[in-house]
């Protein structure tokens, strides 16, 4: 492999001890990028908010001090990063902490804060736009903060269509649009789509309030009261919420491959959400089988279209949720074709073709520089 010289480092807002989509994305470009020649470095600070109070500050400085003991920024027990990519623990992401690098990616608003204020001199600065949810969700005073960063000389990249149209509504002209891969070695079909072993409805719980867990329970206990609970539930998430019923068969934090086993067992799959970025649970079903019914949340249009390879319902209708997932549990041949068409369907979203792009977007910033 032809080393390449180009610098590139991923700044991320925090780190996390279990899985977060997000985050997963981040590194899935470091690793494919990193065995393309980059030099890849991913930063993670103690203090990820630009405008921490002094009390988050002081904790911040105690975790920094903590963690550069025990490690535990690194994502080691849910993601194999490369050996190759340089992870580094810092204090926070001002200039002075970050490595030199061709390509600063923030990866989101948090991020971007800091890196709107780096040097115009010292770094080419590259917009990774993944979020779509938390700026719908979000107070007056942080959607002007998020607002400000959108204003930042970058290029940008957006993973959906609405993240596009939020960028454009705000004046953003330079934006390429590169939408998530996914992992078809992990998440893929060993369960034939039309097989009776397929008798389970699942959903994803998070704790979020526009998530919507509860209307993809009040969608399914619309359903076991029109039809009986001849049928099985379950969901995953983190630690199991007081208010799952004793009806939904919960996983906390199963592995990817208890995760596919659960999809490959799941007749249909169903996404609650008031919004998404992109929701990785919905598309990793559908590369496994299950047939999509989600509410039009935004980022689930990156991969599903109604009618054609799932059923998309209004958001904050769990009654138009349960009639979909009732439509389907009374005709399983639509419910076979639909799930057999987003199964094709999804193929086309591989992290070789993402990475490609996001490859040929960073030697276009590059060149121009």
């Amino acid at each position: 492999m032809i080393q390449n010289k180009t610098r590139v480092t991923f700044l991320l807002p925090c780190f996390v001890r279990y899985q977060i989509g997000g985050f997963k994305v981040v590194f899935e470009y470091a690793n494919g990028l990193v065995q393309r020649g980059y030099q890849v470095s991913i930063v993670f600070p103690a203090v990820g908010n630009r405008k921490a109070s002094i009390g988050m500050r002081i904790r911040g400085l105690a975790s920094y001090l903590l963690h550069c003991v025990d490690k535990a920024y690194r994502p080691d027990a849910w993601f194999k990063l490369d050996s190759r990519v340089q992870i580094l623990w810092v204090p926070s992401l001002a200039e002075r902490y970050i490595p030199l690098a061709d390509v600063v990616i923030a990866t989101a608003w948090l991020t971007a804060e800091w890196v709107r204020n780096f040097h115009d001199d010292k770094v080419q600065r590259l917009y990774f736009v993944q979020d779509y949810e938390h700026y719908m969700n979000a107070s007056v005073k942080i959607k002007e903060r998020i607002e400000l960063t959108f204003k930042m000389k970058a290029q940008f990249i957006g993973i959906a269509p609405p993240v596009l149209e939020m960028l454009q509504q705000h004046g953003v002209v330079d934006i390429e649009y590169i939408p998530n891969g996914l992992d078809f070695d992990t998440f893929f079909l060993d369960v034939p789509i039309g097989d009776e072993v397929r008798c389970t409805v699942g959903f994803p719980t998070r704790p979020e309030l526009f998530k919507a867990t509860g209307d993809a329970i009040s969608a399914l206990a619309i359903v076991r009261e029109r039809i009986g609970s001849g049928f099985s539930v379950w969901s995953f998430g983190g630690e199991k919420p007081a208010y799952m019923p004793d009806w939904v068969e919960y996983h906390v934090r199963p592995s990817d491959e208890k995760l596919r086993s659960l999809y490959n067992h799941s007749s249909i799959f169903v996404v609650p959400s008031h919004f998404e970025g992109w929701g990785l649970p919905g598309s990793e079903a559908m590369a496994c089988g299950a047939a999509l019914v989600s509410t039009d949340n935004g980022g689930v249009r990156a991969y599903a279209i109604h009618e054609e390879n799932a059923l998309l319902s209004p958001v904050s209708q769990p009654g138009s949720l349960a009639a979909d997932i009732l439509r389907l549990i009374a005709d399983p041949s639509l419910r076979i074709a639909l799930a057999t068409k987003g199964k094709q369907h999804i193929q086309q979203f591989t992290w070789e073709r993402a990475i490609g792009d996001f490859d040929n977007v960073i030697n276009g910033i590059v060149a121009h520089k």
